[in-house]
């Protein structure tokens, strides 16, 4: 009888052992997120696509180079104000890299006197291509192209007008201020080779090249 009475007591105890050790706070699991293989990469880089018209103005540095003994303006260097309008399109090949044309063309406030001889240049026009990296709303982009400058000499003994065919190459970088404003600064180097004038009784040979720094604003359609 006893010893019913000891198991009893020991079974009794286990129990409430038990019951005890429910009522304990059980430690918390983590909790594992979810991880979904389904869902692609995407990218938040501004769209550059699209057509776009702006305005410019900088300044521009005329380097005339006489080749057969020209003096004056022929044979020196001028600059001036350059102001003018530009259009172009953009079209975004990857989500970083966008590629262009662009064409603009320029007022140019050269004009100098010197030994008799006059150069001057009323404007200046470009079509380049464009090509660039975007860092989302920032594009750093590269130019090149043609270009086309009207010059006119004069001497004591004449004047000529023409219209210079050259290169022109540069870089620039372009701020999206707006979705659909965008601000600018670049660089372009203009080169139109050697350039004869006629005067009549002579003619006058020089090299021409021209540097072009100048900022701009662009509306995006």
């Amino acid at each position: 009888m006893l010893r019913i009475a000891s198991f009893t007591t020991i079974a009794l105890g286990l129990m409430a052992g038990t019951s005890l050790a429910a009522d304990l706070p059980q430690p918390v699991q983590p909790v594992q997120p979810e991880i979904s293989y389904d869902t692609p990469a995407t990218f938040s880089s501004y769209d550059w696509s699209g057509a776009y018209i702006g305005a410019n103005a900088g300044w521009g540095f005329l380097d005339a180079n006489g080749k057969n003994g020209a003096s004056g303006a022929l044979d020196d260097n001028q600059d001036g104000v350059t102001a003018g309008v530009h259009a172009g399109y953009n079209f975004m090949i990857a989500p970083s890299v966008v590629l262009g044309a662009e064409a603009d063309i320029q007022y140019n406030d050269f004009d100098e006197t010197k030994a008799g001889v006059k150069l001057e240049s009323d404007w200046n026009g470009t079509v380049r291509g464009r090509a660039g990296y975007a860092l989302d709303r920032t594009l750093v982009y590269g130019t090149g192209g043609g270009a086309v400058k009207n010059l006119t000499a004069k001497t004591a003994d004449g004047k000529d007008n023409i219209n210079a065919i050259g290169y022109v190459v540069g870089a620039g970088v372009e701020h999206a201020v707006t979705d659909t404003l965008t601000a600018r600064v670049e660089y372009l180097y203009e080169d139109f080779g050697t350039q004869k004038f006629d005067f009549g009784d002579s003619t006058e040979k020089t090299r021409l090249n021209e540097n072009l720094v100048r900022a701009g604003v662009s509306m995006k359609f």
